[in-house]
Order: structure tokens, then C-alpha cells, then sequence
């Protein structure tokens, strides 16, 4: 996902400036900023119900 937004920010901002509508610029990058942010909330969520399920009868184990 990295490299998808490394190449597609800087496109989409080009985008943006040859089209004349540089002030979205910021808008654009937000969205997908604050989409970001929702799905890695929810992906935590899911994950910490899961291990809180998972983990009631799991012993420790030491390390050696």
C-alpha cells in the first residue's frame, strides 16, 4: 500500500494543479487520510476482540 500511495499521491496532485483545482489538493489528501485512519480503527477493533477470545486459556510460556 505504500508504494500505491507514493506513486498516486504525487499523481493525483499533478492532477489536481494541471486541472486548476489546486485548492483540493489538501481536501483530496484528507479524505484519504481520514479513510485511512476509519480502516485501521477498524482493523484494530477486530483484532482485539479476537485476541481477547483467543487468549482466555493460553498459558505463558517462558523464554529461555
Amino acid at each position: 500500500m505504500g508504494r500505491f500511495g507514493a506513486v498516486f499521491g504525487p499523481w493525483l496532485g499533478g492532477r489536481l494543479l494541471a486541472a486548476g483545482k489546486g485548492e483540493w489538493g489538501f481536501t483530496a489528501f484528507a479524505l484519504a487520510g481520514v479513510s485511512s485512519m476509519a480502516f485501521i480503527g477498524l482493523a484494530a477493533m477486530r483484532g482485539s476482540r479476537r485476541t481477547a477470545e483467543e487468549g482466555t486459556g493460553r498459558a505463558l510460556m517462558g523464554a529461555h
